[in-house]
């Protein structure tokens, strides 16, 4: 793609975060709207280029636009600048006010998450989606220890191959104190993985989990029953795996799931 082409679907691809007072008047010019959001102190814009091919090169074009230090929310899934295109990303001064970051489907190895976890602009991030990439126990490891990611409240992690081995290095993490929501769908944990969870600090602030496909059985919902670690459990999905209703509606009896609502099965 040609320089010029690619800067019309930089450009094309930006769109504005609207957060109107509903006490002031409802009638807003948009031209006003986009002027106050390219001079804003803190970032106004969503940009999302998911599955356009976009190669290392475009990517590093794309983190020297000037208008870079506008955006919020950037979503980059299913393209083709794997790990190194991470490192120049994390590497990105203008993104140090960035809040949500997704990079789904882009090969990522534990290399490109070593980069995100040691990055010095990233330390505002809240939102992190990396689903469907190669991200196993060492990315797992640089992730859990990494101060930049400390203030994470939603992290989406399905379809990595974590194991037991991934999940215990998560819940190791020092760090993460601030996670509200976890998606852990097809990330082959079993049982093992879920216990490390269940005993980890980490837990403590989640209000939705979601384990699906992950060859649980009965002995899941023991030990989510009797952690001490969920007291902020509201919602749980299990599906796709080797649990029966009747065994999973003892979670709503538990007395240590203090919060806990909405249940997922098959």
């Amino acid at each position: 793609m040609s320089g010029s082409l690619f800067e019309s679907l930089v450009r094309n691809s930006m769109t504005l975060i609207t957060d109107i007072d509903q006490s002031e008047s409802m009638v807003v010019h948009e031209g006003d709207m986009f002027a106050r959001a390219e001079t804003s102190e803190d970032p106004k814009f969503k940009l999302e280029i998911n599955d356009k091919d976009v190669i290392l090169e475009e990517l590093e074009e794309l983190m020297r636009y000037p208008r870079l230090r506008t955006v919020k929310m950037l979503y980059l899934d299913e393209n083709s600048f794997e790990d190194a295109g991470v490192e120049k990303l994390a590497d990105t001064a203008a993104l140090h006010k960035l809040n949500t970051l997704s990079l789904a489907g882009n090969k990522l190895t534990a290399k490109g998450m070593r980069a995100l976890a040691a990055s010095p602009h990233l330390k505002n991030l809240r939102a992190l989606f990396l689903q469907h990439n190669q991200l196993g126990p060492e990315a797992m490891q640089a992730l859990a220890e990494s101060e930049t990611l400390a203030n994470l409240n939603f992290l989406y992690l399905k379809a990595n191959p974590l194991g037991p081995e991934g999940a215990a290095e998560l819940a190791r993490s020092p760090h993460l104190r601030q996670l509200t929501e976890l998606y852990l769908d097809r990330a082959r944990i079993g049982n093992q993985g879920l216990q490390a969870l269940c005993e980890s600090d980490i837990m403590r602030t989640v209000e939705k989990l979601t384990l699906p496909h992950n060859d649980l059985d009965e002995v899941a919902i023991d030990l989510l029953a009797e952690s001490d670690c969920l007291p902020n459990l509201v919602t749980i999905d299990l599906y796709r795996n080797r649990i029966s209703l009747s065994t999973g509606q003892r979670l709503k009896q538990s007395p240590k799931l203090k919060r806990f609502k909405f249940l997922q099965l098959d």
